[in-house]
């Protein structure tokens, strides 16, 4: 199944509205729970001076709360609230005097990454895919121990989402840079921001 968001031409039209001829950049962070996507969002977000928008947010207006703690959530919600962000986009690329956002989120299905392609295409936005890896002990012990997960909208659940999602992952096709969050992300993200002249 290929999904499409139907007000492509309306959301181009803001940001058409915010300014013409302006490099926008979209950075995608994907990775299972509790590798670390979060803290390298926000660590890209501190070194392009962007704005870095939380996807749950969205996801807990849209997906009934038992669906998401208790398994990974179905297609067609999956689509509203990645719909939803994307409509989003035109204030979040408002609120960002660099014209950078960035975004974090499992993005696991290839054909919801395709659907980002394709809208970042048609918005003429330059996006770029960033897959974080963990070892999987490292992960373990993190999630466990819950640090920074106080709100975190799969608290508690946390091992257990990392093992669904590990299943259902499908690799990435897209062209993407990698961050190993075992690792000082810092250096990691620095190369990665001069290597995309960000």
């Amino acid at each position: 199944m290929k999904y499409n968001i139907d007000d492509i031409a309306k959301i181009a039209a803001r940001l058409t509205d915010i300014g013409t001829g302006i490099k926008r950049d979209l950075i995608l962070i994907t990775a299972l729970p509790g590798v670390g996507k979060t803290t390298l969002a926000r660590e890209f977000a501190r070194q392009t001076n962007g704005v870095h928008f939380d996807i749950d947010d969205i996801k807990r207006v849209v997906v009934p709360k038992d669906i998401v703690t208790e398994g990974i959530d179905p297609p067609e919600y999956r689509y509203k609230y990645y719909a939803e962000t994307i409509r989003k986009l035109p204030d979040l690329f408002a609120e960002s005097s660099t014209q950078t956002v960035i975004i974090d989120e499992t993005f696991h299905m290839q054909v919801f990454r395709q659907m980002w392609n394709e809208a970042a295409k048609k918005l003429n936005i330059r996006l770029h895919w960033v897959e974080a890896v963990c070892d999987e002990e490292i992960v373990k012990e993190r999630l466990n121990i819950g640090k920074d997960r106080e709100n975190h909208i799969l608290v508690g659940k946390g091992y257990q989402m990392y093992l669904l999602f590990k299943k259902a992952f499908e690799a990435m096709e897209e062209p993407h840079k990698t961050v190993d969050t075992s690792k000082d992300i810092v250096p990691q993200v620095q190369r990665i921001v001069m290597s995309l002249n960000l």
